[in-house]
């Protein structure tokens, strides 16, 4: 590692210290955005889904960006110019996203774009087509790997093996499989199947719905005349989970009922009691981790959602290529693909060759008396 990433290295983390208190190009493909930076200043995209089913996640993602910014800009900025985000609300839709990444690509001529929420499967492409650098806080599916796209949300085979090795101890043989026809609950489901045969655990039947769907009675009385000892139901969005756990209730479904990590969501367990018993994979939150969502509190008054220190992570990493020097979406991204165990807020972090994340634990919870537990 040479001198000037050491001193980088260096001024982060100083900046994870006082965290805790203590602890692309335009589709043209000209060689720099001139627009993204001016003589004082370096824009970035923030794309976020701010309203819409995924908006508990998408405004946790905003408001950690902007803290970070805000510390970078406290302590100097990148090399003397403040950092700044140009937000963009993707309205938890495809094409709104779609839109979004137009304009912050081709108006707002950035070269970096932290987001989106969720979305690979439109991210990704655009990403690879104009070679703009993306960092998801909340995506570990990228159906379509680009170089230029970072997923730093777990993977799904890092979020299902100890779902399935759950199951295991618990003595589970057969499951039935609910999930949404999305790019994450579809690849949830695939990765769920592969480990989950691997360990001798059948899955009897999957039933795919519209990632908007309500009404599962008939889903669930079919489930019921199985006899299966668990539904692994990882829904893309809470009102479809939340809905599923309420008639699960009315039917008087005895299965145990497993789910994805976004379960632990409040407003999820505010808008749906019946999601008590539900179990779930959380990533393991480190210290510097639990830290900044104690400061994220203090400063917004609301808890943190599951991406606000993922986001805070993808800011600080792009602070990091750029203090380096790097301009440019290809410069960005292969500077990315470089760094080796990065000592971020959520984990130690290293970008495979597709740009996710290589390692990343997570724990066991359940909704247990409308509280989030550990299970035991």
């Amino acid at each position: 590692m040479n001198k000037t990433i050491k001193t980088i290295y260096v001024i982060l983390l100083i900046l994870a210290l006082i965290l805790g208190g203590c602890t692309n190009k335009s589709p043209t493909g000209q060689a720099v955005n001139q627009q993204s930076q001016s003589k004082d200043t370096i824009k970035i995209g923030g794309l976020f889904h701010l309203t819409g089913a995924a908006a508990f996640w998408g405004e946790g993602e905003k408001n950690a960006a902007l803290m970070a910014i805000e510390e970078i800009n406290e302590h100097g900025g990148i090399n003397n110019k403040r950092l700044k985000l140009i937000i963009e609300d993707g309205q938890t839709e495809f094409k709104p996203t779609t839109t979004a990444f137009k304009k912050l690509i081709e108006v707002d001529k950035v070269n970096v774009i932290i987001g989106p929420t969720w979305f690979s499967q439109v991210g990704s492409p655009i990403a690879e087509q104009t070679k703009t650098v993306m960092l998801s806080p909340s995506t570990g599916t990228v159906q379509e790997p680009s170089h230029y796209f970072f997923a730093l949300w777990p993977t799904e085979s890092q979020e299902t093996a100890p779902v399935v090795k759950h199951m295991k101890e618990q003595g589970i043989s057969k499951v039935a499989v609910v999930y949404s026809q999305n790019d994450w609950s579809v690849n949830i489901k695939k990765e769920f199947a592969r480990i989950a045969k691997e360990q001798n655990i059948e899955v009897v039947e999957e039933f795919a719905v519209d990632p908007d769907e309500s009404d599962f009675r008939s889903i669930i009385t079919k489930i019921k005349e199985m006899n299966v000892d668990a539904v692994y139901a990882p829904f893309a969005f809470y009102p479809s989970q939340g809905s599923f756990s309420r008639q699960a209730k009315d039917l008087e479904l005895k299965s145990m009922l497993y789910s994805g990590t976004g379960t632990g969501n409040p407003i999820l367990l505010e808008s749906f009691p019946e999601i008590e018993g539900t179990i779930y994979p959380e990533p393991i939150r480190t210290n510097k981790q639990q830290e900044l969502e104690a400061r994220y509190k203090e400063k917004y008054s609301k808890e943190a959602s599951p991406p606000v220190a993922y986001a805070y992570d993808a800011v600080n990493l792009v602070a990091l290529a750029l203090m380096n020097g790097k301009e440019t979406g290809q410069e960005v991204a292969d500077y990315l693909h470089s760094i080796k165990d990065y000592p971020g807020a959520t984990n130690t972090i290293t970008f495979d060759e597709n740009g996710r994340i290589t390692q990343k634990q997570h724990v066991i919870k359940v909704v247990k008396d409308g509280e989030f537990v550990l299970y035991e």
